[in-house]
């Protein structure tokens, strides 16, 4: 089935009227600012970016046909006119990997949830907010933005096996971080299921 994203492209794709592309465009606006603002640390340049894009969109609506899957192309797009804007302003060593300025959303427990269960996830959190750049951008793709591995793999322009080695790189920091024993695998499984989907 498809996501709600999706489904909106679709209608626009089909009606390319301005009330479909306006739903459209409030589905993703939000999460791509965030995605450029890791980019080019800056949020006025991060919407500028994500405009220009929208706009480009809405110019060239005709030839929606040959865009597959709209995610990865927006966030592509994206990550493309960032890494320009910062070519311009002479910025030329960044890399997407390791530059980046990655702001994670929080892991929260339940409302009801006791103070121990309170401060498990207090120590989660500081665990993440410790990884490396490189595993914090992929954990938002994954988590925050809902991305598989191969559309994470094409918007970083890496490989899905690099995808899946930052992924155990991070699973084993934040476990030894919380003392968690990954020579079990339910514990491994249990841990990857858990960051990546909660």
């Amino acid at each position: 089935m498809e996501n709600n994203g999706k489904y909106q492209f679709i209608r626009f794709r089909k009606e390319q009227s301005q009330e479909s592309f306006t739903d459209f465009f409030d589905y993703y606006f939000t999460r791509l600012i965030q995605f450029a603002h890791t980019i080019v640390k800056s949020e006025l340049l991060a919407e500028e970016i994500v405009l220009d894009v929208f706009v480009k969109i809405w110019e060239q609506r005709e030839t929606l046909d040959t865009i597959i899957n709209i995610e990865t192309y927006l966030f592509i797009s994206v990550r493309n006119r960032s890494i320009n804007a910062l070519k311009k302003e002479k910025k030329f060593h960044f890399d997407l990997l390791e530059d980046s300025h990655i702001q994670l959303s929080d892991y929260r427990p339940a409302v009801d949830s006791n103070l121990i269960e309170s401060e498990m996830f207090g120590a989660l959190n500081e665990a993440v907010a410790k990884l490396p750049a490189k595993c914090k951008i992929i954990f938002k793709l994954i988590r925050d933005d809902g991305l598989n591995r191969n559309e994470v793999a094409q918007v970083l322009n890496i490989s899905v096996k690099t995808v899946d080695n930052q992924v155990a790189i991070a699973i084993k920091k934040i476990a030894a971080q919380l003392n968690i024993d990954l020579t079990n695998p339910t514990n491994s499984h249990g841990l990857m299921t858990f960051l990546l989907t909660f």
